[in-house]
């Protein structure tokens, strides 16, 4: 027969159109009164035979979810396999799974749960008219007797349509089954009768539309869904809720094991007790993977019962343990905990639950998917950023670097800060054309070459001009900007080149701030026999200068002057504060303007040669995991600052060393560096390290204090109630903890009462509550400090959701991410 083809199905087809129709209507609905399936429908012949088509169906809570159609050959299915044999066929839930596990995910995703399915073939000796499918929810078994009856009502179809042939056009497989509402019991005549019938009725249509509805509405929702949490969420508010629970955890099975994917309400040791479950540990969840069954237990005493060794808390409620189902086969469960006491599902209401379940499932596990992706993608970017900076008496140095928030592609940003010989400070900011690999390859490639170059003793002009013929040599198409500024670290004497970059921002704390007059060459990349000039500009002890890439620059809304007047003001006003401080100040408003593009930016003051560098500063190494070097650390931390002269401080610098370090070696899981460097009125300390592994997202909990407290080093309380000034900033691959502790102007190591007073942004200086903490950071009355605008210092404090640094114990490495201090 051929398929009506139209977008949408004419309105006469509503209800059954010709006397054929009619006839296969009136037999659904015998067959669905006499054996009561789950669902009814008629599949007729289409395509020329090549596929069974949903032509008819009758009207029930679940006949939304059957088939629309099936490809003839396909013989795993009993549809297909009584329309080619004439035999009545069964199968059980067992024998169902095994069919979804074998054909295409389109069609398996139709058996979300168990059932016993039957077809029936309607065929005569000269021809074949289709088949009738039913599906009983939960499976039961098909005896004998019913099997006789729905062959002798095919048969009987059969040959009425036999005889209409030629009468009418007969049986055609539209775009949109025709959906029969169910007939009516017939009444006794007794009026309390009839109005029993009539709510039934109603009744039955509102749960219909109920069902739809909230399927619809999930549906939808999960559509708009990017977040594991906003998955969580709508499952809460969607599935769990509705149907009287409380709390849930969907757990998949991976690699053997089962591993957490998301959880709302449970306790962490919930959580923690079914995370890391081997598959072959006999639990319900296991359970209820293995037999693909809807398992639930009324009460804590009948869990208990079923699983005697299993730790079970005696006060929860009923819970019930369900399958996700995916392409016909259990790949997880969902744990769910209901409100109060059990109220039984029926079995409608299980299937729905299931159903909308594997929305979820699969929803979260894409989710999943994009966070550990992005997760890898930040993995290399990082790991392409350099791990520290050096660490030099003239001359100090930090950055911030923001990936791109839009996606999941790995930006082309890059920086160095590098050693140069001669006893000059090479600084390199660049942008490759792109969010790809390829980008990240050539950001790469350039950034070792630049490095090579450097490293030779060329000056800035000379490396961009031998970088862009690397670049022209390359198998690509990509272009990159860069700017290089190599300084002088004896005199101050400053040259810089640029290939197409913004020029850098420079600010002496007297004159004001400017940019150097450049003759900016075109990019790398774009004529192999392009050269470049260098500019000579006279850096003074205190002048910071600062190298950015446009993602820094909100241009869509200012503009690139206004944008990068932006940041020289911000220089401007902020520019004798912590340098840390300064950084976070300068980044502060990018969030929002360039979401889509990743962001860099380089800053590095200048503090001139003093006559005796030995005092100055200092750098010790700690290996990965190696707990007892923080005995050394403090050692090494109390010989210095003898040599220093400074041992009154030394008993407080020892416990903040201590506690940092710690933090760090249990938490970042890499080697750490100690840096140490001696102002006037200050001892800073720096500890960074240079985790490669970003963190990879994993089960998630509705409880943020509990997320925090997992995060934070209980350790940083110590060092807010020590230190004068403390905070903690991306760097590199990592991150830097730091921490200012004052010491007397005489050198005699007396702990000075102002230390931690600095200046406010009028150049005034305040002590006692509210005071300036050093470096820029402020004290208020509660005791929490703040280090710079909007940011906060206490133990407890994270990193904001645009990814620059806020102190405390949750500072990382890009938006986002979030890394114990």
């Amino acid at each position: 027969m051929d398929r009506t083809v139209s977008g949408q199905p004419p309105s006469d087809l509503v209800g059954p159109r010709t006397r054929a129709e009619r006839v296969l209507a009136d037999a659904l609905l015998h067959v669905y009164e006499q054996v009561r399936p789950s669902t009814c429908t008629a599949y007729v012949p289409a395509d020329g035979g090549r596929t069974l088509t949903a032509a008819m169906t009758v009207d029930t809570p679940l006949s939304f979810g059957v088939p629309s159609s099936f490809d003839a050959d396909d013989l795993v299915w009993p549809t297909t396999r009584s329309y080619r044999s004439g035999e009545v066929v069964v199968f059980d839930a067992e024998n169902m799974r095994e069919s979804a596990r074998l054909s295409t995910p389109a069609i398996a995703i139709t058996v979300p749960f168990a059932m016993t399915v039957a077809s029936v073939p309607v065929r005569t000796v000269r021809r074949r008219y289709g088949t009738i499918g039913l599906r009983w929810v939960p499976p039961r078994p098909v005896s004998a007797r019913e099997r006789a009856f729905l062959q002798a009502a095919a048969d009987e179809l059969a040959a009425e349509l036999e005889r209409l042939a030629g009468v009418d056009d007969g049986l055609v497989a539209p775009v949109v089954p025709v959906f029969l509402p169910a007939r009516p019991a017939r009444s006794t005549g007794d009026p309390d009768d009839e109005r029993r019938l009539l709510r039934e009725a109603a009744a039955s249509s509102a749960i219909r539309s109920s069902y739809l509805h909230q399927l619809q509405r999930l549906a939808a929702e999960l559509t708009g869904a990017v977040r594991a949490a906003d998955i969580l969420a709508i499952g809460q508010a969607r599935v769990v809720q509705p149907f009287g629970g409380r709390a849930a955890a969907l757990s998949m099975a991976e690699g053997g094991r089962l591993h957490v994917a998301g959880a709302v309400g449970l306790s962490r040791e919930a959580v923690a007790a079914i995370e890391g479950t081997p598959l072959s540990r006999r639990t319900p969840e296991t359970d209820a993977i293995h037999s693909a069954q809807v398992r639930v237990y009324a009460s804590a005493a009948d869990l208990a019962r079923a699983y005697p060794g299993l730790e079970i808390d005696m006060d929860q409620q009923a819970r019930a343990y369900i399958p996700l189902m995916y392409t016909g086969r259990a790949v997880g469960c969902c744990t769910l905990e209901f409100a109060g006491p059990y109220r039984p599902l029926t079995p409608t209401e299980i299937s729905l639950l299931t159903l909308m379940l594997e929305q979820v499932g699969q929803s979260l596990a894409r989710a999943r998917s994009h966070e550990v992706e992005h997760a890898l993608t930040r993995r290399i970017q990082h790991a392409l950023l350099p791990g520290s900076f050096p660490h030099v008496p003239e001359a100090v140095a930090t950055a911030r670097y923001f990936s791109a928030t839009e996606g999941v592609g790995i930006g082309g940003d890059w920086y160095d800060v590098l050693t140069l010989p001669e006893k000059r400070l090479g600084l390199v900011v660049g942008d490759v054309e792109g969010h790809s690999l390829d980008a990240a390859t050539v950001m790469g490639q350039l950034r070792s070459g630049v490095r090579a170059y450097a490293a030779e003793g060329h000056d800035p002009a000379v490396v961009l001009e031998r970088s862009n013929r690397l670049l022209c040599g390359l198998d690509t198409d990509l272009y990159a900007t860069c700017c290089c500024v190599w300084i002088d670290l004896t005199t101050g004497a400053t040259v810089v080149a640029s290939a197409g970059h913004p020029a850098p921002l420079i600010g002496d704390g007297r004159s004001g701030v400017g940019q150097p007059s450049l003759s900016a060459g075109p990019p790398l990349g774009v004529q192999p026999q392009a050269t470049y000039r260098d500019a000579a500009v006279e850096m003074t002890p205190g002048s910071v200068v600062a190298l950015f890439t446009d993602g820094l620059l909100d241009v869509r809304r200012m503009g690139v002057d206004a944008s990068v007047g932006r940041l020289a003001a911000l220089l401007a006003d902020h520019g004798g504060e912590d340098l840390e401080v300064l950084a976070d100040t300068m980044v502060a408003g990018r969030r929002q303007d360039a979401p889509g593009d990743d962001a860099t930016l380089v800053l590095v003051r200048y503090e001139g040669a003093r006559p005796d560098e030995s005092a100055r500063v200092a750098r010790m190494r700690v290996e990965r995991h190696d707990l007892h070097a923080v005995l050394e650390a403090r050692r090494f931390v109390r010989e210095l600052l003898a040599r220093w002269g400074l041992p009154g401080v030394c008993d407080d610098l020892e416990v903040l060393v201590s506690e940092v370090v710690t933090n760090a070696l249990i938490h970042a899981h890499s080697d750490v560096d100690l840096r140490l460097r001696d102002y006037p009125d200050r001892v800073r300390v720096e500890v960074r390290d240079s985790d490669p592994y970003p963190p990879v997202p994993t089960a998630l909990l509705d409880d943020d204090a509990g997320n925090l407290e997992a995060e934070s080093g209980r350790g940083l309380l110590i060092v807010d109630a020590l230190a004068s000034a403390w905070g903690s900033s991306p760097a590199g691959r990592g991150k830097t903890t730091w921490f200012e502790v004052g010491v007397g102007g005489s050198g005699d190591g007396q702990a000075d009462p102002d230390a931690g007073a600095g200046r406010d942004t009028g150049g005034d200086t305040r002590t006692g509550p509210g005071t300036r903490a050093g470096g820029g950071a402020d004290r208020d009355a509660g005791g929490d400090t703040r280090t710079g605008p909007g940011t906060r210092t206490d133990a407890g404090a994270d990193r904001d959701a645009g990814g620059s640094a806020r102190a405390g114990g949750g500072a990382g490495a890009g938006p986002g991410v979030r890394a114990p201090a």
